[in-house]
């Protein structure tokens, strides 16, 4: 039993090792393993039928055989354990419980880092300032705060009025790559 922990060690240590080593870029294994997850149901919020699709992870894997293969190395290598079941047990739950915190882990986190980029609903309702003046029918630039980074975007006028550079603005409406802005407070009220 001790070469099946072995092997396993070195094969599945050996996967993490180069996945850390270069940089684990290409998860396109686990992109159509979502999919198999049930409609709703992406990790432990969606109850025990979402785990089901970690099965057929290559993530998962990696991290279940090199943590069987470890456990089980050092339970039956120094003897901690008299019999071999009882080894063999500890080291396929050590496994799992390895295997499926890594899923959850890296899930939540890679979930986490598509929340955070800026949609362009995001956009609307921010406040900022003119950096390229612009008048009716014309285009500038403005810079608003999002999701804790500064963005420049084109601006078209909302109403009727002249924007000159450092007027304070409010995003009112994203139209393709151009922002529809208002005045916050008009500098310059139409003409009468």
């Amino acid at each position: 039993m001790i070469y099946l922990y072995l092997f396993s060690l070195v094969i599945g240590g050996g996967l993490l090792g180069a996945s850390i080593v270069l940089g684990g870029h290409d998860a396109s294994h686990d992109v159509n393993v979502q999919a198999l997850a049930p409609a709703g149901h992406e990790g432990p919020a969606g109850g025990a039928e979402s785990y089901l699709y970690w099965l057929v992870s290559l993530r998962f894997w990696t991290f279940f055989v090199a943590f069987f293969g470890l456990t089980g190395l050092v339970f039956d290598g120094l003897g901690l354990v008299s019999s071999q079941t009882v080894t063999a047990i500890i080291a396929t739950c050590t496994g799992a419980v390895a295997g499926g915190g890594a899923m959850f882990v890296l899930g939540k986190l890679t979930r986490e880092q598509n929340n955070s980029a800026v949609s362009s609903g995001d956009y609307v309702g921010r406040t900022g300032r003119v950096l390229v003046g612009f008048g009716v029918g014309g285009v500038g630039k403005v810079r608003v705060e999002v999701k804790g980074s500064s963005i420049d975007l084109l601006a078209m006028p909302e109403d009727e009025r002249d924007y000159s550079v450092n007027d304070e603005i409010i995003v009112v409406e994203m139209s393709g790559l151009h922002a529809k802005v208002a005045h916050v407070r008009p500098s310059n009220p139409p003409a009468a």
